[in-house]
């Protein structure tokens, strides 16, 4: 019995030491333990991310808060971040076209409104093509708007490596994102 309650605790602190790099937002179980609820005040959102990632960093660049999420020895991230006071337009040059330059063979698939599972409208932006090593690589994006803010989830990772859980991860992503 005490031997658990070590466990439990010593679970509990490098939980605590792991998520504390990601302070903008929060993490809320989610009924499916695949999956964490990612709760950010302002604006008010949801998103759901996987619960079994390597990597959980929250990051400030140029001001701009978002989280990190990594596995795969990092070659596959996800991003869930804010822009306030932005365009969606503004928001997919910051996110997609920062990459533009380092892929060969650039072929955009995906530029278009879609509307999630949800109900609620977003914008999908998808490209690929072939990185400095000579993989073929994607990112895929979606972008929420409401009251000035775009909320943007991104995936970037090897052509390859979008299948089974991977995609799986990104689908409910997209689909399961609430507004307050």
């Amino acid at each position: 019995m005490r031997s658990r309650k070590t466990v439990f605790i010593l679970s509990f602190i490098i939980l605590i030491l792991t998520c504390q790099s990601a302070a903008a937002g929060e993490f809320y179980l989610h009924d499916n333990k695949e999956y964490w609820w990612y709760h950010v005040d302002n604006p008010g959102f949801y998103a759901v991310v996987p619960s079994a990632a390597d990597v959980y960093v929250s990051k400030k660049v140029f001001g701009y808060d978002f989280l990190e999420i990594s596995w795969d020895n990092g070659s596959v991230v996800m991003e869930v971040g804010v822009i306030p006071n932005s365009s969606r337009d503004d928001v997919i040059n910051f996110v997609a076209k920062r990459w533009s330059p380092f892929l060969q063979d650039e072929r955009v698939f995906a530029n278009r409104e879609i509307t999630t599972s949800n109900g609620l409208p977003t914008y999908f932006y998808a490209v690929e093509g072939s990185g400095p090593d000579g993989n073929k690589s994607m990112l895929r994006s979606v972008y929420f708007s409401k009251d000035g803010n775009v909320v943007y989830l991104a995936m970037y990772l090897p052509n390859n490596k979008y299948q089974g859980k991977v995609e799986h991860h990104w689908i409910r992503a997209v689909n399961d994102f609430e507004w307050d």
